[in-house]
């Protein structure tokens, strides 16, 4: 008898050893809540989630962050983890390779005064010292503990405008990542703070000296409650006087769109102001280049280029001369051309530099008398330099995989400047380059604890549903097997014409030396070939960027690079939608998902904060618009949820300040998949406290998400690092 019942118990122990494990989730309460667009009718029984002061949100919020914490608790790796990811960003800079560029532009200007972040608290936000230049210790300017509105504020400063000649400082603060803004004044004489504040700026806003006076974008004050929610309005330009109030501010320029919808920007070259901003023209809205005189006495917009407000339309001043200016824009070339304006005339434009095959990425001045155009093509950089009679100098082709940084100059006087070259593998690595023969050589090695020779990037083209050719960069250790076995990341962005591009992350850095793949497809759009890729991936073409990322990892699968038990999707802020999309679509395809602050409920985005702006509007339409709404209902993460089906295990980050995507998008998918998914799968948050849509606002809480994440990920893929 028993050679018979052991052969059962063996199979019966075999199956539960290797049962699924199933959770159990905090029941999110719900109401009978229903919304009608163009008649159809949608459930949104969370739609409580969107008010942040809803008791029944902290109760939930809590619940969730105990399930988070016993998830953290095994990770039983964690200090290793810290420690191998810290080892790797220790390197040392040789300058050993050429004279020593600060040497060579010693008679550049140096500051007066040097400032540096103090760290009293890897718990807080850094305070902000300062010292005259050749003096010996720093000096307290900004404790940021003062400037809290709360025990749980997190202060940051987000930035700092120094006026040397008049020895003052303003620094702009930001609480707990939000957006909004204000400004406080001190004298560095004394190192006191002054009486003057400026609030109701936002991150958007600019702000400019002008002799002990400045000048600043502000906007209405929000109402009491609403200030992470609603979008901002009112945007004027004002200019203040240091010792007055603000609200003696003296206002120079309104914006005609009052809504919020449109927003002006503006720079100060020397002794003018150069604006771009809207204005009706026949009942109609245009974009206009503008011209001021910096004093307020004479402040007056004199138009000197009129052009469509389209959103396909780009046109940006890059460099000015006298008066005229280089213009970047694609108007009538999609991949980008220069033209040459005059300020005195309108309309007046002559091409300085044409349209060639491959995508122009900026236009930068380099020293007295030259421009740099900087290119992208097939992965690779190209960058051409010219005089200022549009004549060719120079041409420099970089390697594929690799990203030009810093090349452009400003001071007219320097013989030299420094660039350099990164990846998704090594740091900056550094050259300089002379401005007089345009020849250029290392300035600066790295000595590093790896050999990055072991490691490459590999640009390949893949081909969508619609049988579209796309780009990816893959990078992974030479030596990699295509077995279909490696743990494999794979990224994605493709919004607002943002070119995703090889940048170093010492935390891909390890992934990769211990045997993953990182994979970025360059989707649709994204900026990578241009105006036209870029129209063929937003508003109603936006289900062609999820395409296209799902038909990467069919490619990455295909090749045998990986498997779908050995795939994770990473995305943040749009690419946080692109994985909410992808995962809904196709849950079969990936193991493991990451989104950070993504906007998943794209029937209610326009409804908060920025979704309605411009910007936003051109990227996914207006839902009041019928087809609009039923394209955003087609891939709206939120609204494709199906009951029952195994989706991969799922992280969810967010930051509970956040006012450009509000968290509730986050709250209400992660209820939504934890009601109806299969409780097969994982679905864990990741409340980031006192931060915005930036991330983390201290080193402890970036350190800790950096951690959690990269732990989640060799766990769910099975890629040991210790």
């Amino acid at each position: 008898m028993h050679k018979f019942l052991f052969p059962f118990f063996a199979v019966f122990l075999s199956g539960m050893l290797h049962a699924q494990t199933t959770y159990e989730y905090p029941r999110a309460p719900k109401d009978t809540v229903t919304d009608t667009y163009f008649g159809v009718r949608i459930s949104d029984p969370y739609q409580w989630m969107e008010n942040p002061e809803d008791p029944r949100l902290a109760t939930w919020l809590e619940e969730e962050n105990k399930l988070t914490k016993k998830e953290n608790h095994k990770h039983k790796h964690l200090m290793a983890l810290e420690d191998q990811i810290s080892d790797l960003n220790q390197y040392r800079i040789l300058q050993n390779l050429a004279v020593n560029i600060t040497e060579e532009n010693k008679n550049k200007r140096e500051s007066k005064y040097v400032f540096k972040e103090d760290y009293v608290s890897v718990k807080r936000s850094p305070d902000l010292l300062y010292k005259k230049r050749g003096n010996g210790n720093y000096r307290l300017l900004v404790k940021t503990k003062r400037f809290r509105i709360g025990k749980e504020d997190n202060v940051m400063i987000a930035a700092r405008f120094v006026k040397e000649d008049e020895d003052l400082a303003a620094v702009s603060i930001s609480h707990s990542g939000s957006d909004w803004r204000e400004v406080y004044f001190f004298d560095l004489k004394t190192g006191e703070q002054l009486p003057d504040t400026l609030k109701y700026l936002r991150g958007s806003s600019h702000f400019y000296w002008n002799g002990k006076n400045a000048f600043y974008d502000g906007y209405n004050k929000p109402e009491e409650g609403r200030v992470l929610l609603d979008k901002a309005a009112g945007q004027k330009l004002f200019y203040h006087r240091l010792g007055t109030p603000q609200s003696s501010d003296q206002m120079l320029y309104r914006n005609p769109d009052t809504t919020g919808t449109n927003i002006f920007t503006f720079f100060k070259s020397d002794d003018k102001f150069f604006f771009k901003h809207f204005y009706k023209y026949k009942g109609r809205w245009v974009k206009v280049l503008s011209v001021s005189d910096t004093d307020p006495k004479f402040f007056f917009l004199k138009n000197f280029i009129i052009y469509p407000s389209a959103d396909s339309i780009t046109m940006n001043i890059e460099e000015v001369y006298g008066d005229s200016v280089l213009l970047r824009t694609n108007w009538g070339a999609p991949n980008g051309r220069v033209l040459m304006a005059r300020t005195s005339r309108l309309n007046q434009v002559t091409e300085f530099i044409p349209e060639y095959n491959v995508v122009l990425r900026q236009v930068n001045r380099l020293g007295k008398d030259k421009i740099a155009c900087i290119y992208r093509e097939k992965g690779r950089y190209l960058v051409m330099i010219y005089d200022l009679s549009g004549k060719l100098l120079k041409k420099i082709n970089f390697p594929e995989g690799k990203k030009v940084k810093y090349f452009w100059e400003n001071d007219p006087g320097a013989r030299y400047t420094n660039f350099c070259v990164t990846s998704f593998y090594h740091p900056d690595v550094w050259y300089k380059l002379s401005l007089e023969d345009l020849n250029y050589q290392p300035v600066k090695s790295l000595s590093l604890r790896y050999d990055p020779k072991s490691l490459e990037t590999r640009y390949i083209k893949y081909t969508s549903k619609d049988g579209t050719e796309i780009p990816m960069y893959i990078t992974c250790l030479k030596k990699t097997k295509l077995d279909g076995k490696n743990p494999s990341i794979l990224y994605g962005y493709g919004g607002y014409g943002i070119t995703v591009e090889p940048e170093f992350d010492v935390a891909i850095l390890h992934w990769l030396l211990h045997g993953g793949i990182y994979a970025v497809p360059n989707i649709r759009g994204g900026g990578a070939e241009g105006l036209e890729w870029e129209m063929a991936g937003k508003r109603l073409n936006k289900q062609n960027a999820i395409d296209d990322f799902i038909a990467a990892a069919e490619y990455l699968i295909d090749k045998k690079y990986t498997n779908p038990e050995k795939l994770a999707i990473i995305g943040r802020s749009h690419g946080g939608l692109l994985v909410g999309a992808a995962l809904t679509q196709r849950p079969g395809l990936f193991k493991a998902a990451i989104a950070e602050a993504g906007a998943f409920d794209m029937l209610r985005f326009q409804k908060y904060t920025t979704g309605s702006v411009s910007t936003n509007i051109n990227e996914y339409g207006d839902v009041s618009d019928s087809a609009d709404f039923f394209n955003l209902l087609s891939y709206s993460p939120l609204h494709n949820i199906k009951e029952g089906v195994k989706y991969p295990n799922v992280l969810l980050i967010t930051g509970d300040h956040d006012d450009r995507v509000p968290p509730f998008h986050t709250y209400k998918f992660l209820a939504t998949l934890q009601e109806k998914g299969s409780p097969e799968s994982l679905y864990l948050l990741y409340l980031l406290h006192g931060a915005g849509h930036g991330g983390a606002g201290t080193v402890d809480d970036s350190m800790d998400k950096l951690l959690f994440k990269y732990h989640y990920l060799y766990n769910q893929l099975d890629l040991q690092f210790y």
